[in-house]
């Protein structure tokens, strides 16, 4: 089907997924457009980079005559979008992001998928990145806008096709169908398992049972063997050809002797069944997550027939994606970092990091929880982790255009009420981010390491805060 369209618009190209498949298809020497709203994204220095034009609005006049093709996402109105319908009613072949994946990824030998509730988008760019400097030329598509100066899409001539697998659903609340139904991937790298996105999946069992339905797909999987989801679901006995990397000395890959220093993490593997030591290696990350999904992207990188020793000098300088503990600002002895964590894992994981990296220094966390759905089902365990921060400011809820506020008994001031129920007097919440920044300025004092956090636009609070630091 590809070699026969030339034509593509795509709806909502300005979000990551959408930009960075846009990026591979002029690639692909294709005619590429899409529409959006006239706010600014992260995505569009990319976008005009590859002279990719943007129409602002969704009105279907805007869909040009030449179309052979129009991708939309959940995003905007999903399948509801005017210029989606006005395709169908032309006669325009129009179809779900996650179903042309499907199909871009059939033109690849080598099919890699990088899966998990969390880590994937890192684990994906470090993939992507090692795959490049490994002179492998990859096609990848990771859900940030960029990394280590290259965009979260390219395309490549190489074998191998390397993309962030989301376990979110295809258009809800009305297509409830997850996105990994569509995928065959030969690969599956799998850093964890973990209940998120209440408006799509009702437990934990749902989630579990489309990531072991995603996973026989596959030819071979690499699984976490410290995740307890992943060990249940090796326990099923459904997944019969994989492997584990992790912490646990029984893992095919086990990591030992992690330190951390002002370059990031070191770290040694072994492989006990080889009794084989691959000896040291580095990356520019901080965490004992960050470690663990390296080591899951080293296992799959050695099992493709690459030398360790060139994986060790091709991992080396990566520094993760854009939002991911990514340095804002270092000023008057004060840092502002910006992390996308947007899940309770996620947030304990990121202020771990935090810590293991500035052990004497006070850690500050401005964190907007993202859809009313995760904020009501999981309002306990943020509370939970965000106490381990030296202070948590929390601002207004990002709320979806998929979900109706009225149809949930929560907001951003929830949290310091439940927080002060469980004795907790480091969490502060806010109706409005003007009060937040008041806060912020009376207790941020030199040397202290401040953290924007979350799913929604907190991150565009980073002018004010480097305002804040520079009158210290």
């Amino acid at each position: 089907m590809l070699n026969k369209i030339s034509n593509i618009f795509i709806v909502g190209i300005k979000g990551v997924g959408m930009a960075n498949l846009a990026q591979i298809l002029k690639g692909m020497a294709k005619n590429v457009s899409g529409s959006d709203v006239k706010e600014e994204f992260i995505t569009d220095k990319w976008l005009k980079k590859n002279n990719i034009f943007v129409t602002i609005g969704f009105d279907a006049h805007n869909l040009p005559k030449q179309t052979d093709l129009v991708i939309y996402s959940a995003a905007h109105g999903g399948g509801k979008n005017a210029q989606v319908h006005e395709a169908k009613k032309r006669g325009i072949k129009v179809l779900h992001q996650a179903a042309y994946i499907a199909e871009l990824m059939r033109g690849f030998k080598t099919k890699i998928a990088v899966a998990g509730s969390h880590g994937k988008t890192t684990t994906t760019a470090l993939m992507a990145y090692s795959l490049i400097r490994l002179n492998a030329e990859p096609t990848y598509l990771v859900g940030s806008s960029d990394f280590n100066g290259y965009p979260g899409g390219g395309f490549g001539e190489g074998k191998y096709f390397v993309f962030e697998a989301d376990e979110y659903a295809v258009d809800p609340p009305q297509d409830k169908t997850v996105k990994f139904r569509f995928w065959q991937p030969d690969i599956i790298l799998c850093p964890n398992v973990d209940f998120d996105h209440p408006d799509v999946y009702n437990d934990e069992r749902q989630v579990k049972e489309e990531f072991t339905e995603f996973f026989k797909k596959a030819s071979k999987v690499y699984l976490c063997k410290d995740d307890p989801i992943s060990l249940e679901i090796i326990k099923l006995e459904e997944i019969k050809n994989y492997q584990t990397f992790g912490y646990d000395p029984t893992s095919d890959l086990a990591i030992k002797n992690v330190k951390f220093d002002e370059n990031g993490s070191g770290f040694e593997l072994h492989s006990p069944d080889e009794n084989k030591d691959y000896g040291l290696f580095n990356i520019a990350l901080y965490g004992e997550k960050s470690v663990s999904n390296a080591a899951g992207a080293i296992l799959a990188l050695i099992d493709l027939g690459f030398d360790p020793e060139k994986i060790k000098k091709a991992i080396q300088g990566f520094t993760g994606p854009k939002r991911r503990f990514e340095k804002k600002a270092y000023e008057n002895d004060t840092y502002l970092f910006d992390d996308y964590a947007h899940h309770p894992s996620e947030i304990e994981a990121t202020i771990k990091a935090a810590k293991n990296r500035f052990r004497n220094r006070k850690i500050i966390v401005l964190f907007q929880s993202h859809t009313y759905s995760r904020t009501a089902v999981f309002l306990d365990e943020f509370i939970a982790k965000l106490s381990l921060a030296d202070l948590s400011l929390v601002g207004p809820v990002f709320p979806s255009a998929r979900e109706d506020p009225k149809q949930f008994n929560v907001n951003s001031l929830d949290f310091e009420k439940k927080a002060k129920e469980k004795n907790i007097s480091n969490i502060k919440s806010f109706s409005s981010v003007a009060d937040l920044l008041i806060v912020l300025g009376k207790n941020l004092k030199k040397g202290d390491v401040v953290f924007t956090m979350g799913a929604g636009d907190v991150y565009k609070l980073e002018a004010d805060i480097i305002d804040l630091i520079r009158k210290l």
